[in-house]
């Protein structure tokens, strides 16, 4: 199996052949996309099984002069694209690969990649939740699957005047979360919100991106969302939500509205998951269900560096 598999430098990555890849495999996410991975992670590298019937990219960094593979900031999933699933024997050797140039590896799967036992040392598997509402059903069916305190948000909402902005401008959401929810990720820099909003403008150019707001009744905006349009799901990409917004339960009224525009379509509303059990119960609220996937932490660098992060 080894000698079937090859990693590619960015240099050698043909970008067209890689998205026709990546858009035939049985579990296709946006992140994989070429534009997603260069925006993101512009020295990005590739593993790739023969023809393409399996690849992963390899979102590498370096620091103190030691190269390491990492999750970007903004990226949720992104592990082994598989053809079929007769093809996921190969990400135990993807891995192996990948160990063997990388001393630190710290990287989030997708939700169709599974790892048990691999034979390399000092590594960790850690179970992660993304919660998924599925659109399949008429609005009315939906909401009844709202639990009671979003009912009750949505209400307060409306009764206050809340109004719909369905465009706002990419370096204003990108503000607004920055200073008010972006605080809890101190981790995140200023280069990383520079991608960000590099990604929206392309995003609302192609007409993937979806930006929802809303303004209250004394005309100031209050919360912001952003939605990805994936294959078959949109994505909760990021909100914004000021302690104005929080108090009159702006966020509930922005992704009702979104799942009453979106509802009965075979896609998927995607909440991006969350450690944090606030949101986890926020998203819940709205009838998502969990959906699990694996994060993968290897650390074989020697001691004093072993400590890195």
């Amino acid at each position: 199996m080894k000698e079937r598999i090859n990693c590619l430098p960015n240099s050698l990555i043909d970008k067209k052949r890689w998205d026709s890849c990546i858009k035939a495999a049985c579990n296709r996410r946006i992140y994989g996309m070429s534009f997603f991975l260069d925006i993101f992670s512009p020295r990005w590298q590739a593993i790739v099984l023969d023809d393409g019937n399996a690849v992963m990219p390899v979102t590498w960094n370096s620091k103190f002069g030691i190269s390491y593979v990492c999750q970007p900031v903004f990226v949720q999933q992104l592990g082994c694209f598989i053809l079929d699933n007769s093809y996921s024997g190969v990400i135990p050797f993807f891995i192996d690969k990948l160990s063997s140039s990388f001393r630190f590896i710290d990287i989030s799967m997708n939700e169709m990649n599974e790892i048990n036992e691999m034979n390399i040392g000092n590594y960790q598997i850690f179970k992660m939740n993304n919660y998924l509402l599925r659109l399949n059903k008429p609005y009315d069916i939906l909401i009844n699957n709202y639990n009671t305190n979003t009912r009750r948000n949505i209400k307060k909402a409306n009764k206050r005047g809340l109004v719909l902005i369905n465009q706002y401008q990419p370096s204003e959401v990108v503000k607004l979360f920055r200073f008010n929810s972006g605080k809890a990720y101190p981790g995140i820099r200023s280069i990383n919100y520079d991608r960000l909003l590099l990604l929206i403008k392309r995003g609302l150019a192609e007409g993937m991106v979806h930006i929802r707001a809303a303004r209250a009744i004394n005309g100031n905006i209050i919360a912001a969302a952003c939605f990805l349009e994936d294959f078959d799901r949109y994505i909760f990409y990021f909100s914004a939500n000021s302690d104005e917004g929080r108090r009159q339960g702006a966020m509930f009224f922005i992704i009702d509205s979104f799942i009453k525009q979106y509802a009965d379509n075979d896609k998927f509303l995607d909440f991006n998951g969350s450690v944090n059990p606030d949101l986890a119960r926020f998203y819940k609220g709205f009838g998502a269900e969990t959906a699990c996937y694996q994060r993968l932490k290897i650390n074989r660098l020697h001691f004093p560096l072993n400590f890195f992060k």
